[in-house]
């Protein structure tokens, strides 16, 4: 790790954070990159829920201000719908399955179960949903992007890449199905739900790279767990791990102002841009304390 000789690798990780936090995160991106600071040319992209939508696009060839643009349009001019989101009914399904449970992973196999048992949307019109949110649906052949998913059967957590053989927009798709919210997604005979139940943003998978940036689009994901939970992994463990093996870590979560912005509901799709435009603006105003950052070998 201290060889000097040796190219600093980088890693970008992107955490779960429904439609508003896919819009501050390419916000924050583009601030960034705008203010001479690009951080998504790295060695790898882990992406989580809305941030395996936000990895993907980033993957895509489109330049950050395209993207960011992409935030900018009307709802009602994409194939975005408003969602019946019961923030409460959410997280006592959450809890219940959690406190039922004999660890973390048989929680998340019940949550799996509830969201197969719940009527959504069909999976067709979320992918064609999806869809819409991607620019290119192929894997980038040239990024190493790893996105995280958990099988709604068994509660494992798995990762997708360019070698799994899975469509990336099959993966995108698995790894931001909120239980409850949206349909599992159906890959080679198993169906999968939301990375995010096992992480907010699966950190540790970045460990061994010299510098980590991870974006964090809401920061009850960075709290320390006050009890049982479906997460297979805290986020200060992650931070251990990574700092154990050698790697400097910058955590870049919501200002104040975005938080305003953001709205109560992550899934509000009417709150994107201006989750965008506040991402914009607080990449802006951190970029100088992210260059001496990301320039250190």
């Amino acid at each position: 790790m201290n060889d000097t000789n040796k190219k600093t690798s980088k890693a970008l990780v992107l955490s779960g954070g429904g439609i508003t936090g896919t819009a501050w995160e390419l916000g924050v991106l583009f601030g960034l990159e705008e203010s001479g600071v690009d951080v998504t040319d790295v060695e790898l992209v882990v992406g989580t829920s809305a941030g395996s939508s936000v990895g993907a696009q980033i993957a895509s060839g489109l330049s950050l201000e395209e993207l960011y643009n992409l935030q900018l349009v009307p709802i009602h001019e994409t194939l975005e719908r408003p969602l019946d989101f019961d923030g409460h009914k959410f997280r006592q399904m959450m809890a219940a399955a959690i406190m039922s449970s004999p660890n973390s992973q048989t929680a998340r196999a019940r949550i799996g179960e509830a969201a197969l048992a719940t009527p959504t949307m069909s999976e067709e019109e979320r992918l064609e949903m999806m869809a819409s949110r991607l620019p290119v649906h192929e894997w980038n052949p040239e990024i190493k992007l790893i996105i995280n998913a958990v099988d709604a059967e068994t509660g494992e957590w798995v990762n997708f890449d360019r070698n799994s053989g899975v469509p990336l927009l099959l993966a995108v798709s698995a790894s931001s199905a909120v239980p409850g919210i949206y349909p599992p997604t159906t890959i080679n005979g198993h169906r999968y739900i939301d990375g995010g139940m096992s992480s907010g943003t699966n950190a540790d998978v970045a460990q061994g790279y010299h510098l980590v940036i991870i974006l964090v689009a809401e920061p009850s994901m960075t709290a320390p767990a006050m009890g049982p939970t479906m997460h297979r992994i805290t986020f200060e463990e992650e931070l251990t791990q990574l700092k154990q093996s050698g790697s400097q870590v910058m955590v870049i979560t919501p200002d104040e102002e975005t938080l305003e912005s953001k709205g109560p509901n992550p899934l509000d799709a009417d709150f994107r841009a201006a989750s965008a435009e506040a991402g914009r603006k607080q990449g802006r105003k951190i970029a100088g304390e992210v260059k001496t950052f990301w320039n250190v070998d």
